[in-house]
């Protein structure tokens, strides 16, 4: 049984999945794990292929959700990236990294805001 971090992980992942549908986007990938950690989702806008980082919050008490994607967090993600284009034989392809916020409201309503290409 996934603990209530997981089911919110998981929630918020759905959520990010339909914004990104609803933007014209073609979600391929879900949770993808190699040896430096994992992708959340990976979709296909126009020809770009995009690895999505996927970050919630119930709250604020820890910080923006925006703010936990870190230089460390950022280069597994690379490293991770790299794993997947060479298993898909997709190193030719344009790719780019954006993030996804979610962000739970106490009326249990969300907001979901979306940066494209992000780097640090």
């Amino acid at each position: 049984m996934p603990s209530p971090r997981q089911q919110f992980g998981a929630w918020a992942e759905d959520a990010a999945s339909q914004f990104l549908r609803q933007k014209g986007y073609e979600v391929l990938d879900r949770h993808v794990t190699s040896r430096h950690g994992e992708i959340d989702l990976v979709a296909k806008d126009h020809d770009t292929i995009v690895f999505v980082e996927v970050k919630a919050r119930r709250n604020q008490s820890f910080g923006q959700a925006a703010e936990s994607v870190t230089k460390t967090k950022l280069k597994r993600l690379r490293l991770a990236i790299e794993d997947y284009l060479s298993k898909m034989q997709w190193q030719d392809r344009e790719v780019r990294i954006d993030l996804v916020t979610v962000e739970q409201k106490k009326d249990g309503a969300h907001k979901v805001s979306h940066l494209q290409g992000i780097s640090l």
